[in-house]
């Protein structure tokens, strides 16, 4: 099997895209994130499609270091040229279909002939030296692109739930995450950080015991994977719900919904 080049745009046997930066960091189009290389991630397989995939494109360049990273993604996969390239970063890029990469300063030039326009993304962030203190942050900077981070100071300001320090839980809907449904789906996890990066608004949770995961929060409310925990009286509500259900399938005798009650500590309302 051909070792892997880096960076470079590869397909794996399910069809999916990933972009992998380097060894332990790629980019998975599917759930427009950045994650971590484990172990148990079989990419064995994966084909490298950079050249068909960044042929007759287009698109934005949002800092020099994204231009930068887009001509390492040009040199290691042989799209060689970068005409228009200068040393403050352009506005645009463009791959032909003579697989020749061209930067421009507007995007009328760039889709001259009309090319597709597509998203490269930001590269992460590298980790700084740190303290321990730190350590876990930065790696979560490093993991998210690091913009526009909120980490729930004083002077942190979230207009829209979920804030960092809420308690959120996951659905059965979390479709676009299905190696997190386990650890997280039906349970409580906590907000650590808020941010934006140029893929949207992305919030970071975690579980105790589990590992940190980070989705983007549109998708997810959008797709009704993300709630707010029930109350207690919620709680009670659905279970005595269930428990009666079950009693009149009867897959339940009655002494059920009792044994369900016993569970809350609940007292006489005073009128």
């Amino acid at each position: 099997m051909k070792s892997k080049i880096y960076p470079a745009i590869y397909k794996d046997t399910g069809k999916a895209i990933y972009l992998y930066f380097d060894a332990d960091n790629y980019y998975c189009f599917g759930r427009d994130m950045w994650d971590k290389t484990y172990d148990e991630d079989d990419h064995g397989n994966d084909i490298n499609i950079t050249p068909e995939y960044l042929a007759n494109t287009y698109g934005k360049v949002e800092s020099k270091e994204h231009a930068e990273f887009i001509v390492d993604l040009g040199d290691i996969n042989n799209l060689s040229s970068r005409t228009g390239y200068t040393e403050e970063h352009p506005s645009w890029f463009c791959f032909n279909d003579d697989d020749e990469l061209f930067f421009f300063d507007n995007e009328s030039d760039a889709n001259d002939n009309g090319e597709k326009l597509i998203t490269i993304p930001l590269p992460p962030k590298q980790i700084q030296t740190a303290t321990s203190e730190e350590e876990f942050e930065m790696q979560q900077i490093m993991k998210n692109n690091g913009d526009n981070l909120v980490l729930g100071c004083e002077d942190s300001k979230c207009e829209e739930w979920p804030c960092v320090g809420d308690e959120v839980v996951f659905t059965d809907l979390l479709q676009h995450y299905d190696q997190y449904k386990d650890d997280y789906c039906n349970k409580t996890s906590k907000v650590i950080a808020r941010f934006k990066s140029s893929q949207g608004e992305f919030i970071t949770v975690h579980r105790e015991y589990c590992a940190v995961m980070t989705v983007r929060v549109d998708r997810i409310l959008q797709d009704g994977a993300l709630v707010k925990p029930k109350t207690p009286e919620e709680e009670l509500r659905d279970d005595i719900k269930k428990a009666v259900y079950l009693v009149s399938e009867g897959e339940e005798d009655s002494l059920h919904i009792t044994s369900i009650l016993s569970k809350y500590n609940i007292t006489r309302a005073k009128y």
